[in-house]
């Protein structure tokens, strides 16, 4: 029994190999809603069964949790589909949350933490539905030009994704901070690989974004977002940019 519980709760807070499980399912979805729910639901029902683990988390779940962030994250840098890299960087960020419970984390923080590991994300597959509706694909390389083509997704890419991968004032810029932080005390070189999980999420967002917004056009840009959706999106931003400070806060 006692294995089993380990096994569920490495299945919701993904280690490496069930993130498949997370990955194929989140990959064959293909409602962005649909996508949303799970982005939230996954980790959550994972949080909800920590109280089925018996004792403190081994040394070796912890190692094991970093190399599950590191890979994903390193999968993360070479795809081109944003959708798949938006799961990628999910379960990276996920298995995070194991080296905060080994670190003494308290439950409410680590929901804090998933939540914002996990909205970002959430808007960025709603904007993948606008992209693929518009260029018919989310994979960057054949997606190209959105920049000038579409001034208004395009900015909304930006910050979004800015927000995904932990840029300063998002949420989950001070999510890894407290991990980072966190881990320092009791596992150094653990947080050392943190970091490098970071710079993987920052390389691979960079180059995902490069590909989507420079380039040419195509001959016929389709209709940029409606202002009205636009300031949607504005608006759901800046609540991202206020959980953020809350967090912050929570952890002074």
């Amino acid at each position: 029994m006692a294995n089993l519980s380990w096994i569920l709760v490495a299945l919701f807070l993904p280690l490496f190999p069930l993130g498949i499980v997370f990955n194929a399912l989140f990959q064959n979805v293909r409602n962005a809603w649909l996508r949303a729910l799970l982005l939230l639901a996954w980790p959550l029902a994972g949080l909800g069964l920590l109280q089925w683990l018996p004792g403190t988390v081994p040394d070796v779940v912890t190692a094991w949790a970093l190399f599950s962030a590191v890979l994903y994250g390193f999968r993360a840098v070479v795809v081109r589909e944003v959708a798949v890299w938006s799961g990628f960087l999910a379960t990276s960020a996920w298995a995070l949350i194991w080296i905060a419970l080994a670190a003494g984390v308290p439950t409410d923080v680590l929901i804090l933490y998933t939540l914002a590991f996990s909205l970002p994300l959430l808007l960025l597959v709603l904007l993948t539905a606008e992209l693929e509706f518009r260029y018919e694909s989310d994979y960057a390389g054949v997606v190209r030009g959105v920049a000038e083509a579409n001034p208004r997704l395009a900015g909304m890419l930006v910050f979004v994704l800015l927000a995904a991968i932990g840029s300063p004032l998002f949420p989950a810029f001070f999510a890894m901070l407290g991990i980072i932080t966190q881990a320092t005390a009791d596992f150094p070189l653990v947080a050392t690989g943190i970091v490098v999980v970071w710079l993987l999420w920052s390389w691979s967002g960079m180059q995902l974004l490069q590909e989507l917004l420079v380039g040419a056009p195509p001959p016929v840009p389709p209709a940029d977002l409606a202002t009205g959706r636009t300031m949607v999106y504005v608006v759901m931003l800046t609540g991202l940019v206020v959980a953020g400070v809350y967090l912050a806060e929570r952890m002074l």
